[in-house]
């Protein structure tokens, strides 16, 4: 019989291979398209288009059974129950339209070349723009399949299993398990639901023991270059010195300087607290994260007599949180003071030992 991650890895990857199908075949169709003229040459490829993705829908809801059956043959569920795999084509998860939804990729070709990009540039992105939008079309269809057949057939709890590939925003849910319905995830989300029977609350149905089962045993699986990848170099050398991998993600939900969120690729940037002797700028790379009083941070500096302020809805300790990009640079080669810093701050548990 099939471990649980070889049933997961395979729907995984059945999956993406048919997004990455449909994908580029919609793109293919979507290169005739002559730019000089796209409302006409659109009105007679959408069509093409539609089909190909409500193909790739029906598709993906069949492979919901397929991995729900495997799931059952390891469960030992005898629930029976089926999709009507066809009801799940040619619509959005918000329950729109599909072709509606992608000529919003000729929208954003018009609106580009208005503003004085290139038309073929224009054009490229406009290929790029349907591109995701045809992936999360038959991904998100795919994973409502996945939630609907496995509420179908009894299901209560559900494991987050996460997926190589995936961003570090997911990778430390891995391994959660107090999933009362099945999660909803993020456009071309890599994670996979693994059903259990039983509730939350009974615990009902233990975790098989080959899927991750902590964000840590995740990391651990990972090659050092894409735990670089994943986490951010300086992320993952905090892990790699016993840093909770959650603190390190969390840490750059918060992080002070940062640009906008509508800018695609957001990037750290230092602020300034101080001036050093010599008159320049003292920055450094901080967050907010975890700094309220009931933060992991906050209530450390709480209990060693450090200041708190209100700021709106919470009160926060007045000392700045270095972010592990930050500790990393000041702590240099020294594996001892990356430890003792990142204990200061909030990111490893127990203190460093001292030799």
């Amino acid at each position: 019989m099939s471990t649980p991650s070889q049933i997961v890895g395979r729907h995984h990857d059945a999956r993406v291979a048919t997004v990455d199908r449909v994908t580029r075949a919609v793109i293919g169709m979507w290169r005739m398209v002559d730019v000089d003229a796209l409302d006409a040459v659109w009105d007679f490829a959408a069509p093409s288009m539609v089909a190909a993705v409500a193909a790739a829908q029906v598709e993906a809801a069949q492979q919901a059974e397929r991995y729900m059956r495997a799931v059952d043959r390891y469960q030992r569920n005898e629930v029976d129950a089926q999709l009507a795999v066809e009801s799940f084509a040619g619509v959005t998860l918000a329950g729109r339209e599909v072709g509606p939804e992608m000529y919003s990729a000729v929208t954003q070709t018009k609106t580009l070349i208005g503003r004085g990009v290139p038309r073929q540039d224009a054009f490229q992105a406009g290929a790029a723009y349907l591109a995701t939008l045809v992936g999360a079309m038959v991904q998100d269809i795919g994973r409502q399949a996945d939630m609907t057949i496995a509420t179908a057939k009894g299901y209560s709890r559900y494991v987050r299993v996460v997926s190589p590939g995936a961003c570090s925003r997911c990778a430390i849910l891995a391994g959660r398990d107090d999933y009362r319905k099945p999660f909803l995830r993020h456009p071309r989300c890599r994670c996979q639901m693994w059903p259990v029977e039983g509730t939350a609350a009974n615990r009902q149905g233990p975790i098989p023991e080959d899927l991750a089962s902590s964000p840590g045993e995740y990391f651990d699986s990972l090659s050092p270059a894409e735990q670089n990848r994943v986490f951010t170099k300086a992320g993952a050398d905090a892990i790699r010195a016993g840093a909770d991998p959650i603190q390190v993600v969390n840490a750059r939900r918060g992080y002070f300087g940062s640009t906008p969120p509508s800018v695609p690729m957001r990037r750290l940037r230092p602020i300034q607290i101080g001036v050093r002797p010599d008159g320049t700028p003292l920055t450094v790379y901080a967050t907010s994260e975890g700094t309220t009083v009931r933060g992991v941070f906050g209530r450390r500096e709480r209990a060693a007599g450090a200041d708190a302020i209100r700021e709106g809805r919470y009160r926060r300790t007045t000392t700045v949180r270095l972010m592990p990009e930050q500790i990393v640079r000041m702590a240099g080669n020294d594996p001892e003071r990356l430890r003792e810093l990142l204990y200061r701050y909030g990111y490893l548990w127990q203190p460093p030992t001292v030799r």
